[in-house]
């Protein structure tokens, strides 16, 4: 099976055989161990031999987890992608489940701003793996499954916005389209962090955030005051 299917179909599984809990042990050493190299050196300082010397294996048989660096650095990114929608979730679980669908928004931008914060070398694989002038990910094995999961990542961000949509406080729209501007722009601003240092005052990037994302709402049809008091309702979660 293909080592990047068998992360992005088995992570979850409830009831994994013996022979697939040990090949997954071994999966998350490997991609632990890999993170570690890209978060000390960046993504240039990981190569099969350097890995394979760390964890104690010959370049061959960590071949035979990863065929290709395209392989493994798409295992890195399925981490990533991971982390991000467990940011999401966690945020808009804090809510409570009464929650509004914009209140939800403004929380999974204060989610993805935690994870930036709390992971700032995953964040920038992530955000290396988007900006890259270059296909990073060539290999259609390796790259369908990260396609895949992007979306499952942004899933929380999609069903807030089809629900508010359905319940009239959006005008008709795409949600999917919607989806990839507000996370577009939300993921662009908090790569301003380092510029926030010389300028705080102009780069506050959590709060360039959430007005970027209430201007998107307003544009697509919300009343100002239903998105000022979800905004509001999120604000307690600010530092999450």
């Amino acid at each position: 099976m293909n080592t990047i299917y068998y992360l992005w179909v088995t992570h979850a599984s409830p009831d994994p055989s013996p022979r697939e809990r040990r090949h997954g042990e071994n999966l998350r050493r490997i991609t632990d161990e890999a993170m570690r190299i890209v978060e000390r050196g960046g993504l240039e300082a990981l190569s099969i031999n350097k890995l394979a010397a760390i964890v104690d294996y010959t370049p061959g048989a960590l071949y035979r987890y990863f065929p290709s660096k395209d392989a493994l650095l798409a295992a890195l990114v399925l981490r990533v992608l991971d982390d991000v929608r467990a940011h999401a979730d966690g945020a808009v679980a804090r809510l409570g489940p009464r929650a509004t669908p914009f209140a939800r928004v403004f929380a999974i931008v204060h989610g993805y701003r935690g994870f930036a914060r709390a992971e700032p070398h995953r964040f920038g694989l992530l955000a290396m793996t988007m900006a890259e002038p270059r296909v990073l990910l060539r290999e259609p094995a390796a790259a369908a499954p990260v396609a895949v999961a992007a979306i499952g990542a942004m899933r929380t961000l999609a069903d807030a916005l089809s629900d508010a949509q359905g319940a009239g406080l959006l005008s008709p729209g795409e949600p999917a389209e919607r989806t990839l501007c507000l996370f577009s722009l939300v993921h662009g601003v908090l790569q301003l962090h380092k510029q926030a240092r010389f300028a705080p005052e102009v780069h506050d990037v959590e709060r360039l955030a959430l007005r970027g994302a209430r201007t998107l709402l307003v544009g697509w049809g919300a009343k100002p005051k239903t998105v000022d008091a979800a905004l509001e309702r999120a604000a307690a979660l600010g530092g999450s």
